[in-house]
């Protein structure tokens, strides 16, 4: 799955150097960034989640008009903390995009247990979605919206 995640960022990163967002593509975190940020979850994160940040860092975007940005390690980190409310929020959600970087109040999430995507938002209406899409889902639908509207 990493190589489709690969390959779906690729196409989302060459539409980026054509059309700069807001938030421009920084380089990928580090192994010690991610290891770091597992060690503070108590978690392994997704494959694919961390394919994705090795590759990108964040925050970049909006990806999409009026999209989501897709947080960087650490403010993927703050917006858990942000979130991991008992009973509301399972502790193996990652939120990995949000309407704002900063200040998030809505976005997605990776469920590090299975794999699988869900929205979010500050209201404690987080759940996974139906289709059981997953992040690898996700970036290719990014990737295909960014084709068609530019």
């Amino acid at each position: 799955m990493s190589d489709d995640v690969i390959e779906a960022w690729d196409r989302i990163e060459s539409w980026l150097r054509l059309h700069p967002p807001v938030f421009p593509a920084p380089p990928g975190a580090s192994v010690e960034l991610i290891a770091e940020v597992e060690a503070d979850l108590g978690f392994r994160l997704p494959g694919d989640l961390r394919t994705l940040w090795l590759r990108c860092g964040g925050p970049v975007g909006p990806l999409i008009p009026e999209g989501e940005v897709l947080l960087g390690v650490r403010q993927a980190l703050d917006a858990y903390d942000l979130l991991n409310h008992p009973g509301v929020w399972e502790t193996t959600w990652v939120p990995f995009t949000a309407d704002e970087p900063d200040d998030p109040f809505t976005g997605t999430f990776i469920d590090a247990a299975t794999g699988l995507t869900g929205s979010w938002d500050r209201q404690d209406y987080s759940h996974l979605y139906e289709e059981g899409s997953t992040l690898t889902d996700y970036l290719t639908e990014v990737a295909d919206e960014l084709r068609i509207i530019h």
